[in-house]
């Protein structure tokens, strides 16, 4: 579903900016506007403002701004359907489709509802079952654990959820396709495909139970099995327990990644919150996506032997791809998290995870516990087989830690450092070479950091001046308080000497002639993601100082003519010196400077 099918526009004008906001902010009223302390960083100073007639905010210390729509989708760290579809709820506003969209829409739906009733069946299941409680207090699981993750119990009978449904109204057709009833081969009926297991629901971000997990409780089955894929469910695109875990995620900066349902609820329980679990499957590209919506940093925490643990350390380039920076602490040998954390505690396995190495290093220390390293010919193969680990590496800077690493194992380490560097670095890069065109990114280095800078600040007392004059004006023109086309007559976008003013500037007046007006929500669709947005929600937050109109373009034409003046006098002088052509593209500048400043 497209954006534009949304009814963005009454979703907006239902919604109350201070009723979305004020949950999450603690806000004081500051003249028209609001104040308080900034959700999306640590301040202690409110720079935090939110204007109810703009129906913006806008944060002075980080940058941050937008709308309802942006407000949610930060704090909440939803995509932007999943923000538009929560306030629509929230404000009572029914989001219509498209007939493929409808139907699409109306199975989403169906799978969804069937799994709430599909899920307190399980719940009351456990209720009723001794052995399933038995089971639940061996793996010390407490009730308010088993509440809060709406852990259930699928009895052992053949067909004791299909029964169930019947008698809810819920054919057993749309059962099978949540995934909870499997036909029959003969055709002949239904039965259920959770048996004499434990449940895990699986929820979306929005707390909707999408599909199930289920364990074994004896030793005929398959230990674990999850709901088949749906219009609702992909396991490579969810992780569990996300939905209790995203806040504590985006607080702590990163996340901890571990395999199975157990292995959660058993960090969970002890307080540590920034958990989530693949469910036996390997990191995926979409889980790494998922993750980069609130932290760049994950610590994986698999069985050192698992498939999933193989698959995490093959999976560097995706992570360096997504610029994520991921790292191993496997549980010591025979221990899954669930178990290390019983058996040694908490503050044992937070300090495994503090010790997670990056990928490469403990790609490394896998490798070096191979061979033996008191011998010439242990260190010379474990050097053969670590060089191609650090040639994957992309970052130079990187790459020559890891060789810093290594170097000691090199036969000519005992001459120094510097010869044993070397020869490690020199056979690195002819591998980097040979692969360039064969696997390894090329990847250019870092950037400078002229170029990360970018547009240099204007610090002159006179810039600033002129920087406060630009928005004085745009604030003017965004308020309806002086018509733009009357200003852009005697001043253009591009005497505007700031690139977020610029943009804006342009922006709106192209809005004007395309409208002959400029719709404030229209404008800030067609700028999202510049700078320049986040100079229209500063002046849609900010009071104006109400400046003379007249004022402020004479400020900006006569910084204008400054900056043109002295630019003539620099081309004029290399002109004398002849160090300028007439075929340069700086003559032609000159004459062009010539006619404006005598017009």
């Amino acid at each position: 579903m497209t954006s534009s099918r949304y009814p963005l526009d009454e979703i907006r004008d239902r919604c109350n900016i201070l009723d979305i906001v004020s949950p999450y902010v603690a806000l004081k009223r500051s003249g028209k506007n609001y104040k308080g302390l900034c959700p999306f960083h640590s301040e202690k100073t409110p720079s935090f403002v939110v204007s109810p007639d703009a129906q913006r905010w806008k944060c002075f210390g980080c940058g941050a701004s937008g709308d309802v729509f942006t407000f949610v989708m930060q704090i909440e760290h939803l995509t932007f359907a999943e923000a538009v579809e929560q306030l629509a709820a929230k404000v009572g506003v029914k989001i219509t489709y498209d007939p493929r969209e409808s139907k699409a829409a109306s199975e989403r739906d169906k799978i969804l509802r069937i799994n709430s009733i599909a899920a307190q069946f399980f719940q009351r299941s456990l209720e009723q079952s001794a052995n399933a409680q038995e089971y639940v207090r061996r793996r010390g699981i407490t009730n308010e654990t088993m509440k809060k993750f709406k852990i259930g119990y699928a009895p052992s009978e053949w067909q004791a959820l299909a029964d169930y449904l019947r008698g809810q109204g819920i054919k057993p057709e749309d059962a099978a396709k949540a995934g909870l009833l499997i036909a029959r081969e003969s055709g002949q009926g239904f039965y259920d495909r959770f048996r004499n297991r434990l449940i895990f629901p699986i929820q979306d971000v929005q707390d909707r139970i999408i599909a199930f997990g289920g364990r074994a409780l004896d030793d005929d089955q398959v230990k674990y099995i999850n709901s088949p894929e749906s219009v609702v469910f992909a396991k490579n695109r969810t992780l569990y327990a996300l939905n209790f875990a995203r806040k504590t995620i985006a607080e702590k900066g990163f996340a901890i990644i571990v395999e199975g349902y157990m292995d959660t609820l058993a960090a969970h329980e002890a307080g540590i919150a920034n958990v989530v679990a693949t469910m036996g499957t390997a990191l995926t590209a979409d889980h790494v996506k998922i993750l980069g919506r609130y932290i760049r940093k994950a610590v994986i925490a698999f069985d050192a032997d698992s498939a999933g643990m193989a698959a995490a350390i093959r999976g560097g380039p995706m992570f360096d791809e997504a610029e994520f920076d991921v790292r191993i602490a496997p549980m010591p040998a025979g221990e899954d998290p669930d178990s290390f954390i019983r058996k040694s505690g908490t503050a044992a396995f937070l300090e495994t995870i503090a010790e997670a190495k990056p990928i490469p290093d403990y790609r490394i220390s896998v490798i070096a516990a191979k061979h033996d390293i008191n011998t010439k010919e242990g260190r010379l193969a474990l050097l053969k087989e670590v060089m191609p680990v650090i040639a994957e590496v992309d970052k130079q800077m990187e790459r020559e830690r890891l060789i810093s690493l290594v170097s000691p194992y090199h036969p000519n380490f005992s001459k120094g450092i510097a010869p044993a560097e070397m020869h490690i670095r020199q056979e690195v890069e002819k591998l980097r070479r040979k692969k360039t065109q064969g696997g390894y990114r090329k990847g250019t280095e870092e950037t400078s950091e002229a170029e990360k800078i970018g547009q240099i600040d204007l610090i002159s007392n006179e810039g600033k001046a002129v920087r406060k004059a630009e928005k004085e004006l745009l604030s003017i023109i965004i308020r309806g308080e002086a018509e733009a086309a009357d200003i852009f007559e005697k001043v253009s976008p591009e005497q505007f000497i700031g690139e977020d003013s610029a943009e804006l500037a342009k922006a709106i007046k192209m809005e004007c002639e395309s409208r002959k007006s400029f719709d404030i929500n229209s404008l800030a669709a067609k700028i999202a993601g510049s700078p320049a947005e986040g100079l229209l929600n500063e002046l849609l937050v900010t009071e104006p100082e109400n400046l003379p109109v007249e004022d402020l373009i004479a400020a900006l034409t006569a910084y204008r003519r400054r900056e043109q003046e002295k630019r003539f006098r620099l081309l004029a002088d290399k002109i004398e010196r002849g160090e300028i052509k007439r075929t340069d593209k700086e003559f032609a500048e000159y004459w062009e400077l010539v006619r404006e400043l005598h017009n």
